[in-house]
């Protein structure tokens, strides 16, 4: 796995930039646990809310999220060069995202808190990169609900 990295110390305001679809999205580097090829993930009948389905890792069963319809981005037919992102929570689960982009600091003046108004749980807070506006997802709003273990 390559990406760049503008700034190669994961300070508590670095951020991961990840692409689902035609979108760039950051998830904060202090929940991310690893980053993985994409794998065989055994479906789940039944399950919503964005649950593809589970994954063994080294032993452990996952929970893997599908993050596309909860922030309106159409799912595509999973690909070999697609990632998952393993993200820290109350329990640990797994992201299906696109491509990942680079490791970037972001400093101060670049986080901007959503308006309350337009607030969501999944979008708290946007990044400004150069000229780009960036949605931060809020990975605690991303867990899979109910049990799933």
């Amino acid at each position: 796995m390559t990406f760049e990295t503008r700034d190669l110390t994961a300070a508590p305001g670095a951020v991961l930039l990840v692409r689902l679809g035609e979108r760039q999205f950051g998830l904060p580097l202090a929940s991310v646990e690893r980053v993985l090829p994409m794998a065989y993930v055994v479906p789940v009948p039944g399950t919503g809310d964005g649950l593809m389905g589970m994954l063994n890792l080294h032993g452990d069963v996952l929970p893997v999220i599908d993050p596309r319809p909860r922030l309106g981005v159409p799912s595509p037919k999973i690909a070999a060069e697609h990632r998952l992102v393993l993200l820290k929570g109350s329990a640990p689960f797994l992201i299906w995202v696109d491509n990942v982009e680079e490791v970037t600091n972001v400093r101060p003046d670049e986080l901007i808190v959503v308006p309350a108004q337009q607030a969501s749980p999944l979008v708290p807070h946007v990044l400004r990169l150069d000229d780009t506006v960036v949605p931060l997802l809020a990975p605690s709003a991303l867990e899979p609900r109910g049990t799933l273990r």
